[in-house]
């Protein structure tokens, strides 16, 4: 490539001129400062016009915001507790609902329930099946069969409530 036509990219010019020296690969030095008492010995308060402050005594803005950083430090502190409380409280509030979700789980009401439930359920289903493999499954016979279950649920219903009032569950 001889000149640049357009259809090239910056980084095909670039790399198609001579390599660098050692030298232009590395960066330029950074000059160093180094503070010297006398070149910190006087600060100029930009507030009160040009006047000559030593250094161990700060000007009034610095002093006003050395106030304001303390004042944000401190409001950043109480948010964090805050925060952090907040955060307790929310996992207890968790923690609480959790347990307290399920109140009946050790009933042996409920584990009775479980058990009839989940029978009857098998019970259909293994009917249902023979019925439908001898080819005498009709919906007349599924509607009996649903029919049936609704009273066994509403049963269930009115024995449940009656021996919750009789064996209420024990509160933690």
């Amino acid at each position: 490539m001889s000149s640049f036509d357009g259809s090239a990219s910056w980084a095909e010019v670039a790399a198609s001129g001579p390599p660098q020296s050692e030298e232009e690969v590395r960066a330029n030095p950074v000059a160093e400062v180094i503070p010297t008492e006398s070149s910190v010995g006087s600060l100029v308060d930009v507030d009160s016009g040009v006047s000559v402050v030593p250094s161990e005594v700060e000007t009034e803005t610095q002093a006003a915001r050395i106030e304001l950083e303390g004042d944000a430090q401190d409001a950043k502190g109480v948010a964090i507790e805050e925060e952090a409380i907040a955060h307790e409280q929310a996992e207890k509030a968790k923690k609480e609902r959790k347990q307290g979700a399920n109140p009946c789980a050790g009933n042996p009401i409920v584990a009775i329930n479980a058990i009839s439930v989940a029978g009857v359920s098998v019970l259909l289903m293994i009917g249902a099946c023979k019925k439908r493999q001898a080819g005498a499954l009709t919906w007349k016979l599924v509607g009996f069969w649903t029919a049936g279950l609704a009273a066994f649920g509403v049963a269930d219903y009115f024995v449940s409530s009656y021996l919750f009032k009789k064996y209420p569950p024990k509160s933690k």
